[in-house]
């Protein structure tokens, strides 16, 4: 059966003093009734009920008799012969809040220079929390008294919860920070502090999105910080127009400095709580959208290292996005930050700039950004702090990757820093990236040399030795190329980087220093007479060739043996060894991928054929013309020219090999020529392109100029008849456009 329920509230309800908020208890009945379906009574009832109205702002003169007026005619169900009963009641309410003015605390707006009145400490109590909400809606000292007594409930873990459910309270927060028309600072230092306590909670994000808090503190924020670049104007002004008595100045910067030491107390615990928000990825991008990242780039260059820690870490994390990068640059970000780190004293301030720029120096605008702003040369102090210099040398390691940076990066205080560094932390735990930032400079002729006069060459040998350290052999060949002197004991220190049969031929420290030993047999500093006696080079290199197995392997033998091909009686050697076949065999089994082996290989065989045995083994290579000429083809411009000078010498000495080379040369750029004729044909208008139609020699010329043709300005021989034959035949071209080098 369906019931229906019909509630009534009394209108004639009384009302009675609270005993300690500004409120009034207003008490009355309503009446409940249960109906049947058919309209008749099933039940009834009655329950009492009491309601709180609030009254706040009662001043001396307020009209009380106005207000109880007011208050009855909106609150219908109290009785409107009990008006001047409500008016009395209103009076006492007016007379508690005088008598609470003896707990009033002082007012942040005083003059900062006067001495704050000490009054003695009000303890909070929870029941009174309506009555400290109250005071939220009173005088500026009223609000003040108000944010602090919450503040002192919030310390206590029992009573956040059940204050970040009171809408009231949040609400009022609010509207103080976003509507205090006196901007006092003590007030925000109390609401933020008070929302930087609630953040803890799990429900406080929903709460604080709820009710913007967020979009209130970055406006504040925004406005304080506009604020103190006024304020320190204004003060370098006085300090430069002041004359000899400068007692009105010195005045003003005490004032000064108290009122920026409240604003970065203020800001500090806003940033607290912007940084809990961040966390959800909707609300970050609404924060970037209003512009934080530029607000945090300038709260990062105040003097407060509290501040500038919470700006740093805020920026860090907003960092790892790639959206946000042109924000950074927008902002001037490197620039900023850099001036952070000129200037620390902390050394978390520093860790957190180093990481910040870090992860500006892995795009290439900020990266350019710190580079144009002299970076490397303010970090060397950052790089010689025990503290900091992991951190320092990450940061210098990834602006030296771009090579088109190192150039900017050449400093002699930041190449001899690493230099002592990489000294004196030889036989410690050695920070790779600072042995990889050295790699990087020693490429500098420059930088080498700085470095140079700071290292202990021959330590850093005999450690790398020690350890197997193959960081440290790297950097030593590179240095090598550079040194116009070498320590004693340098010599003897290489050559026992020689294999032998019980080294592992493959391993990583090995292959290095086969590099190592080329190097030094290039620039003079080992001869073949220093091993030949000793080592075996004939069946140690053979037994290291059938131990290969990976591309780094064979690019550090093809290597050494371009190195070993400079020395005469290597060179014999390696000839009687075969050596030359086992080259051009792996020049023939290299991949396109695989470049840079092939060059070393090219460069070898180069090396080679200077010596005529060697040169003759070479030529009687089988198709190894074909082989030459195809990594012409497949080669960059650098590898192109080495294969060509290759084929010019082998050319020389063969006339075989010289007809060889024009025939595959013709028969590479006939192919491209037939591939260009088909690709016209293909977007011919008519579907009928022939030969005969190139009749226009601009057309002509485009052709050539877009496939490469025009490369070959060699000139034939005229009694080569049969060979322009050919080219009539199959590139309907004249003997005089096709020529080929000789």
């Amino acid at each position: 059966m369906n019931y229906q329920v019909v509630v009534q509230k009394a209108s004639r309800g009384y009302c009675e003093l609270h005993p300690s908020e500004p409120a009034v208890i207003v008490k009355y009945q309503v009446h409940a009734t249960v109906l049947r379906a058919d309209g008749t009574e099933a039940a009834n009832g009655a329950k009492d009920v009491t309601k709180l109205i609030y009254f706040t702002n009662l001043a001396d003169a307020t009209d009380l008799k106005r207000v109880a007026k007011d208050a009855i005619s909106k609150c219908a169900y109290l009785d409107p012969n009990r008006a001047d009963e409500l008016e009395q009641l209103l009076n006492a309410i007016r007379n508690r809040q005088k008598s609470s003015l003896q707990y009033r605390p002082s007012s942040a707006m005083r003059p900062l220079a006067a001495t704050p009145i000490k009054m003695a400490k009000v303890d909070a109590k929870m029941s009174e929390l309506p009555h400290y909400r109250s005071l939220l809606y009173s005088s500026l000292e009223d609000k003040i008294l108000g944010s602090e007594m919450i503040l002192q409930l919030c310390q206590k873990r029992a009573y956040m919860s059940q204050i970040l459910r009171s809408e009231p309270i949040i609400s009022g927060l609010c509207r103080l920070l976003s509507e205090d028309e006196t901007r006092n600072l003590d007030l925000k230092i109390n609401i933020t502090r008070i929302f930087a306590m609630l953040s803890q909670l799990a429900a406080a994000p929903a709460i604080f999105a709820k009710n913007r808090i967020g979009g209130y503190l970055l406006q504040e924020i925004s406005m304080e910080q506009q604020r103190y670049e006024k304020l320190k104007g204004e003060l370098t002004s006085k300090q430069n127009n002041a004359k000899g008595d400068s007692t009105e100045t010195e005045a003003y910067r005490r004032k000064s400095v108290q009122l920026i030491r409240k604003q970065d107390l203020f800001i500090a615990a806003a940033f607290e709580i912007l940084f809990m928000l961040a966390k959800d990825v909707a609300t970050q991008t609404k924060m970037v959208k209003k512009d934080i990242i530029s607000i945090l780039c300038r709260c990062a260059e105040r003097s407060n290292p509290e501040v500038q820690i919470a700006a740093l870490k805020f920026l860090l994390v907003l960092s790892v996005y790639v959206e946000n990068m042109e924000r950074f640059v927008d902002a001037g970000a490197p620039e900023k930050i850099m001036r952070v780190l000129d200037h620390q004293r902390s050394t978390t301030v520093c860790e957190l700039a180093l990481k910040l720029l870090f992860n500006f120096s892995l795009c290439p605008a900020l990266r350019k950004g710190i580079i144009k702003k002299n970076g490397a040369k303010k970090i060397v102090s950052s790089l010689e702090n025990p503290r900091t210099t992991d951190f320092a040398a990450r940061l210098l390691y990834s602006l030296s990757i771009d090579r088109r940076n190192r150039r900017d990066m050449q400093c002699l205080e930041l190449c001899e820093a690493v230099g002592r560094l990489v000294t004196r932390n030889v036989d410690k735990t050695l920070n790779h990236y600072l042995v990889s930032l050295a790699i990087n400079l020693a490429f500098s002729k420059t930088c080498a040399a700085d470095m140079i006069r700071t290292m202990n060459i021959l330590r850093i040998m005999e450690s790398a030795m020690e350890t197997q350290n193959v960081h440290l052999v790297k950097l030593i060949t590179t240095l090598l190329k550079y040194m116009d002197t070498f320590p004693a004991g340098l010599k003897e220190c290489i050559i026992k980087l020689l294999p032998d049969e019980n080294t592992e031929a493959t391993s990583v420290f090995n292959l290095e220093a086969l590099i190592t030993l080329s190097v030094a047999l290039e620039v003079g500093l080992i001869m073949e007479s220093d091993f030949l006696p000793t080592w075996s080079v004939d069946i140690e290199l053979i037994s290291i060739c059938q131990k290969l197995k990976k591309p780094p392997e064979l690019f550090a033998l093809v290597v050494f043996m371009g190195a070993l091909a400079s020395q005469p009686k290597s060179c014999q050697i390696l000839c009687d060894a075969s050596m030359m076949d086992w080259l051009c065999q792996k020049l023939a089994e290299v991949n396109d991928v695989q470049e840079e082996i092939a060059v070393q290989i090219g460069y070898a065989l180069l090396k080679f054929v200077q010596y005529e045995p060697a040169r003759l083994r070479v030529m009687e290579y089988p198709r190894i013309t074909k082989i030459l000429t195809d990594r012409t083809q497949q080669c960059s411009d650098t590898a192109r020219a080495l294969f060509e000078d290759l084929l010019f010498h082998l050319s020389s000495s063969s006339q075989e090999i010289h007809e060889a080379w024009k025939m595959e040369r013709f028969r590479q750029y006939n192919g491209q020529w037939l591939r260009a004729i088909e690709h016209r044909r293909e977007e011919g208008d008519d579907g009928n392109l022939y030969l005969d139609d190139f009749n226009d020699g601009s057309d002509e010329m485009d052709l050539v100029t877009k496939y490469g043709l025009n490369d070959l300005s060699d000139e034939m021989d005229e009694d080569e008849e049969d060979v322009e034959d050919m080219i009539e035949r199959y590139s309907a071209r004249s003997a005089s456009r096709l020529s080929f080098r000789s």
